[in-house]
């Protein structure tokens, strides 16, 4: 399992200065925030885009909502790491048919075949429509990691999530800088040698139930892909489902997991401490933009 598997599964949906601009009083409360759950995010997600739909009809566009991600395939994504829940992995296996499910869904994006459908006036005008124009001002933060993240500052995608989350340049660095810092301590705690001994063990696990020789997920995850070529669907499936329990119960007879966690709070406290001020500034933000998102209709 590569470094930078870890920390792209850990982070669960995506960097940023380390003293953003504060958001108004109006904008947020004070005090502690929590984060949102899947589902919650789920709503806000899709309050954004329908303030986009609205926004691109006023500018006299068509802009289809994306379908709300379900729990299923949203863990196949974001679950990546330590899994250990057997029967999900009975039933999903590595979640491989969602994610690619997923994917197929969105190359059936109407948007897609709407933009490729306008000449190329009006899709350059669509463009800046929807995230602002060549002159357009890019949103920039240098993530804790290192290296820089950015993105277009313009366009109803802009002002959509002006109005969800109140300043969207004070969101975009206060979340970029809170999704970013496994970045800053997980490469410290793939090196422990209590992960990497409770990796061993893992691996001498998977060895025993399965007869392969796997360092790690991404390597039974490799060979799930071997194994399955050339195979149909129902058999492809059955082979990705009984490497996928051998890891969940590998990860559970190790106690993967809770190694894990104990090394995450003692190498990501201190970071999250540092950042602490960013952390509550995006989740402040996220909690008001729930309330908001409440309140906006349903896509047209």
């Amino acid at each position: 399992m590569t470094i930078a598997t870890v920390i792209s599964a850990l982070t669960v949906l995506p960097g940023c200065t380390p003293n953003p601009a504060r958001p108004t009083a109006s904008t947020v409360t004070a005090g502690p925030a929590r984060e949102l759950s899947p589902a919650e995010q789920g709503r806000v997600d899709q309050a954004e885009q329908r303030l986009i739909q609205r926004c691109m009809a006023d500018k006299g566009f068509r802009y289809w909502v994306f379908p709300r991600v379900d729990a299923d395939t949203f863990r196949a994504f974001t679950y990546r790491f330590v899994q250990d829940d057997v029967e999900w992995s009975r039933e999903h296996g590595y979640g491989e048919r969602l994610r690619q499910a997923f994917f197929e869904a969105k190359k059936r994006d109407r948007n897609l075949s709407y933009q490729k459908g306008l000449s190329p006036t009006e899709r350059d005008r669509y463009t800046t429509a929807l995230q602002g124009g060549r002159d357009t001002p890019m949103l920039s933060a240098p993530l804790p990691s290192g290296g820089t993240v950015r993105s277009p500052g313009g366009g109803c995608t802009h002002s959509a999530r002006n109005e969800l989350y109140g300043d969207a340049e004070a969101f975009f660095r206060a979340d970029k800088v809170a999704t970013d810092l496994t970045g800053v301590y997980v490469p410290k705690v793939m090196r422990d040698p209590r992960f990497t001994g409770a990796m061993k063990a893992w691996s001498r696990c998977m060895r025993d139930l399965t007869g392969g020789s796997y360092a790690d997920s991404d390597a039974a995850r490799a060979d799930v892909r071997k194994r399955a070529a050339g195979f149909g669907a129902s058999q492809a499936r059955a082979i990705e489902a009984d490497i996928a329990v051998a890891d969940a119960t590998c990860a559970r007879r190790t106690s993967l997991r809770g190694i894990f966690s104990r090394l995450d709070r003692e190498y990501g406290d201190p970071v999250r401490e540092r950042y602490a001020d960013e952390i509550a500034t995006r989740n402040r933000m996220k909690l008001a933009a729930l309330r908001r998102a409440d309140h906006i209709g349903a896509p047209d």
